[in-house]
């Protein structure tokens, strides 16, 4: 089955699931939750409508396969859209990470959505995208995320907290996304010293995607032992050392495609890979896609 219908609109998205597909809706507190007909499943779509600011939580099971679509091009009406899956609580951006168009597989889903306007952000759409996985990885975005889906959203009792928790969300997500240069979380004790050598090593790594830096090297250069490195940059940038230049360099290669129009397999070895069909999995285990 395949589901078409406005994304960046609510008002529209909300009429076209009554209209066309036959989804109910009731009122819910600020929000109105639009609920699966038996037919097709189970479950429901609650929608927050913030002035220029909405935001979505879903959770559903199609009886079949369900693909979705949409004819809004990504960034239409200046907005930027942001999406979490409770199954990875990973932080993604059609907008942000190159994507043209809205096209997910959404057979079971239990997931966020938001669209924010670009003018609450400070920076252009590139400068953001480049920004954008070091502030998706921040240990406060994860932590919020993480208390997003704490929120039991089955029970519509929980409404009035899960809009101010998402609401939350949005505020520092767009605080740390503006920010020119995403600062490291506090690192739960460590001191100014050793911040200092942790935000070093990150610096390095950003500055040599192009080549293949082992911990051991980037160790050396900031002067901690393999071990404190390693334990340190995890707790004040959220992902282990290898993970997190595997993801920067996925990051980095969907813009090359997006934007200078290369194919993935010459944005690979332009960040060091030559092993194409493996870099090739990485980018799909992470977009879904390639």
């Amino acid at each position: 089955m395949q589901l078409l219908l406005p994304y960046a609109d609510p008002t529209k998205y909300l009429q076209e699931l009554t209209t066309k597909y036959g989804f109910s809706s009731r009122d819910t507190w600020s929000s109105k939750s639009i609920i699966l007909p038996e037919h097709m499943g189970t479950g429901f779509v609650q929608v927050f409508i913030k002035n220029d600011i909405h935001f979505f939580r879903g959770i559903w099971d199609f009886n079949e396969p369900t693909q979705f679509y949409s004819p809004d091009p990504v960034g239409q009406r200046g907005l930027i859209d942001f999406r979490i899956s409770n199954e990875d609580q990973l932080l993604h951006s059609a907008a942000l990470e190159g994507a043209k168009k809205f096209s997910w597989e959404i057979t079971r889903v239990d997931g966020i959505r938001f669209f924010i306007p670009e003018a609450y952000f400070i920076g252009s759409i590139t400068e953001l995208s480049r920004r954008f996985q070091s502030c998706a990885h921040h240990p406060q975005v994860k932590q919020l995320i993480k208390q997003l889906f704490e929120i039991s959203a089955r029970d519509f009792s929980n409404t009035m907290l899960l809009d101010a928790k998402l609401t939350e969300f949005i505020y520092y997500l767009i605080r740390h996304l503006s920010q020119k240069e995403i600062e490291p979380a506090d690192g739960d004790g460590l001191t100014q010293r050793r911040l200092d050598s942790i935000r070093e090593a990150h610096t390095r790594i950003m500055s040599n995607m192009d080549t293949e830096i082992s911990v051991l090297q980037l160790s050396r250069w900031v002067g901690l032992n393999e071990c404190d490195l390693k334990r340190d940059f995890k707790k004040v940038y959220g992902l282990p050392i290898r993970q997190y230049i595997i993801q920067q360099k996925i990051q980095m290669a969907n813009l090359l495609v997006a934007e200078n129009h290369v194919d993935l397999a010459e944005a690979a070895r332009s960040l060091g890979y030559t092993n194409i069909r493996y870099f090739e999995m990485l980018f799909k285990r992470y977009y879904g896609k390639i």
